[in-house]
């Protein structure tokens, strides 16, 4: 066979060709409109890419609409081929859109996506190479039968659409702002309309939930709308330079075809229409014995009353299947019988036709039974129209059960049908009625080729519908594959049902000229719209524009002789008149500034060189100034020292000043935040007690003026310390009355200046054996204590104004006492006066005080760490200065010693014990462990050592010994519910489920509302399959905590093992 036979005998146009072309047409029209825009950003490119994409996936259906051959089945080699191209390219267009922000990761996104959709592809085209083809009258198309690779492959694109049409647009709505997040929301929502819901559509039109041509229709509308609204998005918020002619032609491209799909639509109705009417007659003439043309195939009969079959005109080699036709013929018989029975009494007579039906009615019988049984209250005309209502519903279920059931490959008909059946609800009454079947797989109790049970099930579900309803049939015979639309008419008088079969090669030429002559006309709109649309706006619209663009060009470039030619007397006209007007104006106006750029040149000179001599005046004040600023700056700096020597007690400063400035190519820094440690000894030489000194302060006033309050109260609070420890003097005298001196002493000279220079400052003297602190705030900010990973004020109310101030509150010494470990945090104000919104025109001030402690938590009392939590949560607008006292380093006075040797032998181990703290505060854990192992095999009873050693080991994740050391330091003291839980997630990790629960307990006890622990305890309960504790204890953790992930989590793991 030649080509052109070829063509004539197998291409065959429909109402489906003319809706597959719109969309390939739209797709490569709409890509095209992308494509041809200049200077396109990252996103564009990838939008035309995928439409482009969806074109040719279009071009796919084109193919399998067009063409009536079973080859046309390869058709999904390309849909398969290029749908997941399309969905990603469009995905990253927005990822991309309005630009990339995220280049790398897109790049990994589009590699990792095409690598899947390479595979799939592969997949799929490997999987049909040899598969068998099956035409879908739903769909009127060849296609593969494999169900089980086109399952997949749905699942694909799904996960596809979800991660390009849903995840990628809001993730890039979270990070962008403004209307663009807005402009996205709406590409997101048009995808779903074009992609998802068409796939949905898609499945329902397959299944036959949709009749066909209402869910094609409905899938080219959603298709066209969709990308009408991309189109109408793109062409007025994009960033690139785009034509006003190609906007024009783009919209009313995409609009006039949405139009004519819906014009389509309704003729394809009447055509379809006309063939059944015209079928219809052709059936009463043929059963009459009458000469009919019109392509009719087969004609079969069958009489009820003497159950006789007339099958003079038909074949069943090659005509539909005997079996099927006959049970269709008797639903069709009992349909009629049924909704001809009279209305009174039409429960009884119904009850007594169900008692008659054939077997294959076995489902709609239970049906029909049950619905009695459940509306025993309607009776004659009510329920006659109400069971005709849920029939009818039921009908288009059992048609989608059937098409669901008859894609499932036979090998697998009998567990995978009994499965869906089970689940499909409304076709509860079939289920029970196959009951039999579907557990043993047999006919009749006797077990049959699962071909045949798969035909056999198949039968009850045929459809129950009146007379003259048409099917679609087929027959396979070798390679060769029959179709026909058959038409059964039920003759009353007769008492006999026939059928006859047309050829549906026939149905498809009768639609052919019709479908054809639509798409000529598509072609003649698609020609004038592209081609003609703009040569009809070339002169009144198109010229004029380029006239009026070419004239702002060259205003733009100088030109201000330009004059835009009039060519209509409309909008554009009346623009470019006024343009004219306004080129002419600016023209004038330029060459007055001229004349007066002539006059006022040799004043602009003068004003120029008073101007340059005030700017070196300043200059020059400005590097005075600057030199005052850096002198003060070097006073400033030996009075911030940090003199403390203590071995027990460690003391930190960080200091930044606001003001920033250079001299003379030095930088240096400038303001009144002041840090000051140092040590002293109090008491009598035989007696005495070691102290450290710690202040933090912060003069009042701006640059130069704190600055010098700083500089004063530097210079007294440092000649105090050298007066008071010089030459290791030892003062007989307490540290209350030492403090109450020193503020005295303060307070007095700050008075003399009248109120121009105070200072806000807390002093603080601490033991260092005992860690017993004295204390007096003078209204500096509170405070902090950080103990055992929390921080609290230790202040709670203001006690002492200003120094520099009379104060309404009698001075006081206060006093607490540090534990091992505890770390003082005391900074100025600075630390809580940020600028929350330093990007913003308004200023928004941080009014929350506890802000800082939560600051502290989280650098866990780290003044680096502090500093940049604080800088992450706004701009510091003030001095900035932290003083850190930690407490805790082990250290034996060794004047009180009475053996030497002893003393050395402490002294080492305290050096060694320090240093591994040390090491791991720097982060040195490993190094830390070592060390600590070595000074536990010196001293293995030593409690300090076994609980750091166990604590480390644990966070090491060396759970052997962390067990060994946690339960060797729980033995001394068991009241630490934090190390039991530490304990017991160490005996976790080593599977010893049982000592775990155990310790889990423990702290249960004395921390019922724990929610880690409790976390801990259930999953323990869980792995040791007590599921009944474990679900009851993660109950608990639910009604303390509604959204633990963790919880719900182990109800879902524990729930079918109860």
């Amino acid at each position: 066979m030649d080509e052109s036979g070829f063509v004539s005998n197998n291409v065959f146009l429909n109402y489906y060709s003319f809706g597959s072309l719109l969309l390939f047409l739209t797709s490569m029209l709409i890509s095209g409109v992308f494509l041809f825009i200049d200077q396109k950003v990252s996103s564009t490119k990838h939008l035309a890419i995928g439409t482009f994409f969806l074109g040719i996936f279009q071009f796919g259906y084109v193919i399998s609409t067009f063409l009536y051959h079973p080859f046309a089945a390869y058709h999904r080699w390309i849909t398969v081929g290029f749908i997941l191209p399309a969905i990603l390219h469009i995905g990253q267009f927005i990822a991309r859109y309005p630009e990339n922000d995220f280049p790398k990761f897109n790049r990994i996104t589009t590699i990792v996506l095409w690598s899947i959709a390479l595979f799939s592809i592969g997949y799929f085209c490997f999987s049909t190479w040899n598969a068998s083809v099956k035409y879908y009258f739903t769909a009127h198309r060849w296609d593969f039968n494999a169900e089980d690779v086109n399952s997949k492959i749905a699942i694909i694109v799904f996960s596809y659409m979800f991660i390009n049409f849903l995840a990628i647009p809001i993730w890039r709505m979270i990070h962008l702002r403004g209307k663009t997040r807005w402009v996205v929301f709406t590409f997101m929502m048009s995808f779903l309309i074009g992609g998802t819901a068409l796939v949905i559509a898609n499945l329902l039109g397959n299944d036959g939930y949709l009749e066909r041509s209402i869910y094609f229709t409905s899938i080219v509308f959603l298709f066209m709308i969709a990308f009408f609204i991309i189109l109408i998005l793109y062409l007025n918020f994009s960033v690139e330079k785009t034509s006003f002619m190609l906007e024009i032609v783009g919209i009313t491209f995409v609009t006039v075809l949405i139009v004519m799909q819906i014009l389509i639509y309704i003729s394809n109705e009447d055509k379809e229409f006309e063939y059944d009417t015209l079928s219809r007659i052709r059936v009463e003439k043929a059963l009459e014995g009458e000469s009919v043309k019109g392509g009719i195939s087969y004609v079969f009969k069958w009489n009820n009353v003497e159950n006789s079959f007339d099958k003079e005109r038909y074949d069943p080699k090659v005509h539909p299947d005997q079996e099927q036709i006959e049970i269709d013929f008797k639903n069709t018989l009992l349909y009629e019988e049924m909704f001809n029975l009279s209305e009174n009494g039409f429960r009884e007579s119904l009850l007594e036709l169900m008692d008659h039906s054939h077997e294959n009615f076995g489902g709609y019988k239970y049906f029909i039974v049950n619905f009695l049984a459940e509306h025993p209250n309607l009776e004659d005309k009510n329920l006659k129209l109400e069971l005709s209502k849920e029939l009818s519903r039921l009908n288009l279920h059992v048609i989608t059960a059937s098409n669901k059931l008859d894609n499932i490959f036979v090998e697998d008909f009998c567990t995978k049908g009994k499965n869906f059946l089970e689940n499909y609800k409304i076709l509860k009454m079939f289920q029970i009625f196959l009951e039999y079947h579907w557990s043993f797989c047999k006919s009749d109790g006797e077990y049959i080729s699962p071909t045949a049970f798969k035909e056999k099930i198949l039968n009850y579900f045929r459809p129950f519908v009146p007379s003259f309803t048409k099917y679609y049939r087929g027959k396979s015979v070798g390679d060769y594959n029959f179709h026909y639309i058959g038409f059964i008419k039920y003759d009353r008088e007769r008492n006999d049902i026939s059928e006859v079969g047309f050829s549906y090669r026939a149905y498809r030429e009768f639609v052919h000229p019709t479908a054809l002559k639509q798409i000529i006309v598509l072609s003649a709109v698609i020609v004038t719209i592209v081609f003609l649309f703009p040569f009809f706006f070339r002169a009144s619209l198109f010229s004029p524009l380029k006239d009026l663009l070419s004239g702002v060009e060259a205003v733009n470039g100088g030109n201000l002789e330009v004059q835009v030619p009039i060519r209509t007397k409309d909008e554009i006209g009346f623009l470019a008149s006024s343009f004219n007007n306004m080129v002419f104006s600016i023209c004038n106006a330029r060459k007055e500034l001229r004349d007066y750029a002539n006059y006022l040149a040799a004043k602009v000179r003068f004003r120029t060189e008073e101007l340059s001599e005030k700017i070196e005046e300043l200059q020059n004040l400005k590097i005075q100034q600057d030199g005052d600023y850096f002198l003060t700056s070097l006073l400033a700096k030996p009075l911030n020292y940090n003199a403390n020597k203590s071995t027990r007690i460690s003391t930190q400063f960080l200091l930044r000043q606001k003001k920033q400035f250079e001299f003379k190519g030095k930088q240096a820094d400038l303001g009144g935040d002041i840090c000051i440690t140092g040590n002293l000894r109090l008491g009598t030489s035989s007696d005495y007690k070691r102290y450290v000194f710690a202040m933090n302060g912060d003069a009042m006033g701006k640059s130069m003026q704190g600055a010098g309050g700083a500089l004063v109260i530097g210079v007294i609070v440092n000649s105090i310390l050298t007066r008071s420890a010089a030459d290791d003097r030892i003062l007989d005298i307490s540290p209350e009355q030492w403090l109450t001196e020193m503020y005295e002493e303060l307070n007095s000279v700050f008075k003399s200046f009248d109120g121009s220079m105070v200072v806000s400052a807390s002093f603080f003297l601490i033991e260092e054996n005992s860690g017993k602190t004295y204390y007096f705030n003078a209204e500096h900010p509170f405070t902090v204590l950080y103990r055992g990973e929390r921080a609290i004020f230790l202040e709670s109310s203001l006690t002492l104004r200003k120094i520099g101030l009379e104060s309404e509150y009698a001075f006081q010494v206060f006093t607490t006492t540090l534990r091992e470990g505890d770390v003082l945090i005391v900074g100025s104000d600075g630390k809580d006066d940020l600028n929350l919104t330093p990007n913003k025109d308004v200023r928004s001030i941080n009014e929350d005080e506890t802000l800082f402690l939560k600051i502290v938590e989280a650098g866990k009392g780290d003044i680096e760490q502090i500093e940049q939590l604080i800088c992450k949560k706004g701009e510091i607008i003030d001095d900035l200065s932290l003083l850190r006292i930690e407490y805790g380093v082990p250290q034996l006075n060794p004047e009180k010693n009475c053996l030497g040797t002893e003393s050395e032998g402490i002294s080492d181990w305290n050096i060694s014990y320090s240093h591994a703290r040390q090491l791991y505060r720097n982060g040195n854990v490993k190094e830390a462990i070592d060390k600590l192992m070595d000074l536990y095999s010196k001293t293995p009873e030593d409690s300090k050592v076994i609980k750091l050693l166990g604590l480390l080991s644990f966070k090491d994740k060396d759970y052997v010994t962390a067990v060994e050391t946690l339960g060797k330091y729980l033995e001394l003291n068991s009241e630490l519910s934090e190390y039991w839980y530490y304990f017991s997630i160490a005996n976790k990790k080593l599977g010893r489920f049982s000592e775990a629960i155990s310790a889990s307990e423990k702290v249960a006890i004395k921390q019922p509302n724990n929610i880690n622990n409790l976390v801990n305890l259930s999953d323990l309960y869980r792995l040791q399959r007590e599921y009944v504790r474990a679900k009851e204890i993660a109950i608990k953790i639910l009604d303390l905590d509604p959204q633990n992930e963790n919880a719900k989590k182990i109800l879902k793991e524990i729930e079918n093992k109860i």
